[in-house]
């Protein structure tokens, strides 16, 4: 009887030394999900000098303020544009995968002399409050010379959360 008491004395030990890393480290279960859900002031910027697509069109390189939103499943975000008009919000969608994420946008050409298309962000949370990443501009101009068969354009961007205020806006 002593030997089984002792053999699961010892079971009970290296379990329980076993499980303790699992338990104490902030990997576990107990460790909060990323989310881009808030007010972000994203700026952009050329890589390798590129200030323009192939087709010569540019969107600039402005801040820009983007805010996301989550509920339940459904996960949208929209450009606030009030460089254009205080109700221009191009839509756009997110998704989260650990420290990645996604997010395409609209945007908005009010008529067909400016650039239209899509923007697709690749990015990494460097912070709960900072982001990181490549932004690809799909313009609806065709170009048989890109592997999509459109005019694209990379450039980098960096992103910082907005700290939010007690009455739920920003500046």
């Amino acid at each position: 009887m002593t030997q089984i008491m002792c053999k699961v004395f010892k079971l009970l030990l290296c379990v329980t030394l076993c499980a303790l890393p699992a338990l104490l480290t902030t990997t576990g279960a107990a460790q909060t999900e990323r989310t881009l859900s808030g007010e972000w002031i994203v700026k952009s910027s050329p890589i390798d000098g590129k200030m323009t697509s192939p087709k010569g069109i540019t969107l600039g390189f402005p801040d820009r303020d983007m805010v996301f939103e989550q509920q339940g499943d459904l996960r949208t975000g929209v450009v606030l544009r009030e460089d254009v008009g205080h109700d221009v919000r191009p839509l756009g969608v997110w998704r989260v995968m650990g420290d990645q994420f996604s997010a395409t946008f609209q945007l908005w050409c009010p008529d067909t002399t400016g650039p239209c298309g899509s923007i697709v962000m690749r990015g990494q949370f460097v912070r709960d409050d900072k982001i990181n990443g490549t932004m690809t501009a799909f313009f609806d101009q065709e170009d048989d010379n890109t592997p999509t068969g459109y005019d694209t354009w990379t450039f980098s961007f960096v992103g910082n959360r907005v700290a939010s205020s007690s009455s739920g806006g920003s500046n």
